[in-house]
């Protein structure tokens, strides 16, 4: 579907389409072995405008159409990955970053949504006037990190926090699961990496992005969740988003979205 033919009421309800690709076989064994979170899946969404005008409601828009896929989408799987601004898009950087803010009443019904579904549910979000990594358990608690420092500048430009030595990793049954933006930088990328991180979930909502410089030691699987491609402010490039995609430690892919349009990717078999 195309955000240019949605108007904000009709946004709400739209469904996303859905594949699900087996690649249990193509990660090394000892990931493989696994069996506890053995269901991702990477929702590759539109964040639609936020008009100046009408910022509160616009922002609660994206809200629900957030709390919308989790209700559609959680169940069965174990972990929902969002890029890093499926609430406002990555031109919210024209808005004041308190007016595009996730207030603890927005955060209480995301982290009510993983409870209830028994999910974790990965995102880039607004907090406390600042880029942040969210990251929600099944049993509803929040973990969260200031963005790390990126080759691009944050889309927005509130206050930021002191950068402590804090990564932005999980352990799930053993695993060690990072949850980066895509433009991060090598030197953070390696920090991860000397961590021991299994699964490395990237999130990318810019045509700007990069991909993450290879390293001699990786992760069993990266995990690159994009925004869909329609939706860019005026004059970006839209080649870089959209085909959501996971690669081998090797850094070959061994799946990916079929479409760059809004779209739901289950990886199964793991």
């Amino acid at each position: 579907m195309s955000a240019s033919h949605c108007s904000r009421r009709q946004f709400i309800g739209t469904a996303l389409t859905t594949s699900v690709i087996t690649i249990g076989g193509l990660v090394t064994p000892a990931f493989a072995a696994v069996e506890s979170i053995c269901r991702f899946t990477l929702v590759q969404s539109i964040a639609l405008p936020i008009d100046s005008a009408h910022i509160k409601n616009d922002f609660e828009r994206n809200l629900s159409r957030i709390l919308q896929i989790i209700e559609k989408h959680a169940t069965p799987y174990d972990w929902l990955a969002f890029d890093d601004a499926p609430l406002t898009g990555h031109a919210a950087g024209l808005l004041p970053a308190t007016d595009v803010s996730l207030g603890d009443d927005d955060l209480k019904r995301l982290t009510s949504a993983a409870l209830h579904h028994r999910c974790w549910i990965s995102l880039g979000a607004v907090r406390r006037s600042y880029d942040s990594i969210l990251v929600l358990s099944p049993q509803g608690q929040l973990f969260e990190w200031p963005m790390p420092p990126r080759h691009a500048p944050l889309p927005l430009t509130g206050r930021v926090p002191k950068r402590d030595l804090t990564l932005p990793i999980v352990v799930v049954d053993d695993r060690r699961i990072a949850v980066t933006p895509m433009d991060v930088t090598a030197k953070f990328s390696a920090e991860c990496i000397d961590r021991g991180v299994d699964i490395m979930i990237t999130m990318n909502s810019s045509s700007g992005c990069v991909t993450p410089p290879t390293t001699q030691v990786a992760p069993s699987l990266s995990m690159n969740v994009h925004a869909a491609a329609p939706w860019q402010p005026p004059g970006c490039d839209t080649r870089g988003l959209g085909r959501s995609r996971v690669l081998n430690v090797r850094g070959e892919v061994i799946a990916e979205c079929p479409t760059a349009d809004e779209h739901v990717l289950v990886l199964a078999g793991l």
